[in-house]
């Protein structure tokens, strides 16, 4: 079947014969020419009108990131000038428009932008849940009379809610961390809230939830998923090393091995990576505490090292041919 999209050469050579023998017009010569002319730039057109405006986007996401940091530094140097002076509705007021300023601009950024827009919104975003949860402790302080871990009981919570309204309505790795950090705030001061003396309970409350969160982004339940449980493991072994005691030591230790443990299952270089920060937390500490001495360490060091470096090796040898980013 001959194909009526290509356009013939020996055609088009031929239609100034064709004018002189009379068989076709000049005017007809013309539009043949301008007619194949046109069907060699389809794509062409398409791309030009496909390919983003880089250099406007840009600008707007810079300007967007810088005006939100202006925004803070400015709302933070105009409160302690006047903050002793400022009674507790102006200040108050001051700090929640500042948060609503910066959650309504994310609202506003037009989705026209493309991937720009989509980091901007979520900077803007978790900004702005940085300054609802310095709205919710001046809240708490000056309104309710709580403090310490009465306030963390307050403000961490009153803070996930805000965040985890954002991270629903866009599902990125920054809402994600700003809705974690507020839980693992919230849990802390629970288990302060649990006993009068030191204990373990902030910290063993703190893996608890952190923990929980990574097997959620495991399962699929939170996402981005690496993100998810990338964060969820530092914030496991984070709570554990807290804890005053060989549990704590245990816990953390036996959390960021297996972390190394899925990094492999999953052949995840991220999550490896992660695994590593984690091992070079517990290892030195657990080898201080079980094995004193600078041998022990020394050897520890050597041997997480060349594990981890064999971990990494296998991982890239065996990844798949769309790793995760």
């Amino acid at each position: 079947m001959r194909n009526t999209r290509q356009p013939s050469p020996s055609v088009l050579d031929a239609l100034e014969e064709w004018v002189e023998a009379g068989l076709v017009t000049p005017e007809q010569s013309r539009a043949i020419r301008q007619h194949e002319a046109e069907q060699r730039r389809p794509h062409a057109a398409v791309a030009v009108q496909r390919s983003p405006e880089a250099g406007p986007s840009l600008v707007v996401e810079a300007l967007g990131y810088l005006g939100g940091v202006v925004m803070l530094v400015g709302a933070g140097i105009l409160a302690g000038m006047l903050w002793p002076d400022l009674s507790v509705p102006l200040r108050l007021a001051l700090i929640g428009a500042t948060a609503a300023a910066l959650i309504g601009a994310g609202f506003a950024v037009p989705d026209r932008l493309g991937e720009a827009a989509g980091r901007l919104r979520s900077v803007l975003w978790a900004l702005g849940v940085g300054a609802s949860a310095g709205f919710f402790a001046v809240f708490t302080t000056e309104v309710l009379d709580r403090y310490d871990e009465h306030a963390l009981v307050v403000v961490g919570p009153l803070t996930a809610v805000v965040a985890g309204v954002l991270w629903w309505v866009r599902h990125t790795w920054l809402q994600q961390l700003a809705l974690l950090a507020p839980l693992l705030v919230s849990a802390m001061g629970v288990g302060m809230e649990l006993t009068s003396t030191d204990s373990s309970w902030p910290g063993a409350l703190v893996w608890f939830v952190a923990v929980c969160w990574a097997a959620l982004s495991w399962a699929g339940r939170i996402e981005p998923r690496t993100t998810g449980v990338a964060f969820g493991v530092l914030g496991g072994v984070l709570g554990a090393i807290t804890m005053a005691s060989d549990v704590g030591i245990a816990l953390a230790l036996a959390t960021a091995v297996a972390a190394a443990v899925l990094a492999l299952w999953e052949r995840s270089l991220p999550w490896l990576g992660v695994a590593a920060i984690t091992l070079l937390w517990t290892m030195p500490r657990a080898a201080d505490a079980w094995f004193p001495g600078r041998l022990s360490a020394a050897l520890t060091l050597l041997a997480t090292g060349g594990a981890l470096v064999g971990a990494a090796v296998w991982v890239a040898r065996h990844q798949g041919s769309n790793p995760p980013s």
